[in-house]
């Protein structure tokens, strides 16, 4: 895949989150490790909503931009810190999801006890605080991805999603807000009776 064809794969999969409302403002940032083990990353101080491929940055494997002129995400220690741990991963998705970062400020992680998160989520970490774009940060979320995780819910920050591939970290990132969502609205209902075995079938009665 060229170059250009990546750019306009990042930047798509941006206008995406910006969409599903799991940005706001000039937050979040996203990366594209190449072949050459290049990243593509998002720009510091740039919305996601309408990101143009010539505005991603590219950087080499020590973060050093490949174009001086340009400003690379502040958050990039923590994609540094991804990638170095986890080979198999290409991509790394740090978004802030407003059910995400609300339940990550209870000091746990939301339930996953829906069938869509049952059956597709990946399992989830929750991290304390460290402020955002040091290396302390980076290195505590690095120890979860270490261990085969590949969602992180930060505290007080956001929710960091890494994968093999764009979608991939696209989809594992909505389902999770979306089940943080769901347990968020679901505390503040009445507990339901727990429903019978087996429902009565009409046809017999």
């Amino acid at each position: 895949m060229s170059e250009r064809t990546e750019r306009d794969e990042l930047a798509g999969f941006c206008r995406r989150l910006w969409e599903r409302s799991l940005t706001s403002g000039s937050s979040g940032n996203v990366s594209l490790r190449l072949e050459d083990g290049d990243l593509l990353a998002t720009p510091s101080g740039r919305s996601l909503a309408n990101l143009a491929p010539n505005e991603l940055v590219r950087v080499a494997p020590d973060g050093t931009p490949r174009d001086p002129a340009q400003r690379v995400t502040s958050e990039l220690p923590l994609h540094l810190a991804a990638y170095r741990v986890r080979p198999d991963i290409c991509c790394v998705v740090h978004t802030h999801p407003t059910f995400s970062v609300v339940w990550s400020k209870t000091g746990r992680l939301f339930a996953r006890d829906t069938v869509g998160a049952m059956e597709s989520l990946r399992a989830c970490a929750w991290t304390p605080y460290r402020k955002n774009g040091t290396q302390e940060l980076a290195e505590l979320c690095g120890c979860e991805f270490a261990r085969g995780i590949d969602l992180v819910v930060m505290e007080r920050h956001g929710l960091t999603a890494i994968s093999h591939d764009l979608e991939d970290a696209f989809v594992q990132t909505e389902l999770a807000e979306e089940a943080a969502k769901i347990a968020y609205y679901s505390a503040y209902l009445p507990r339901a009776a727990e429903p019978s075995a087996e429902p009565e079938n009409p046809e017999r009665s």
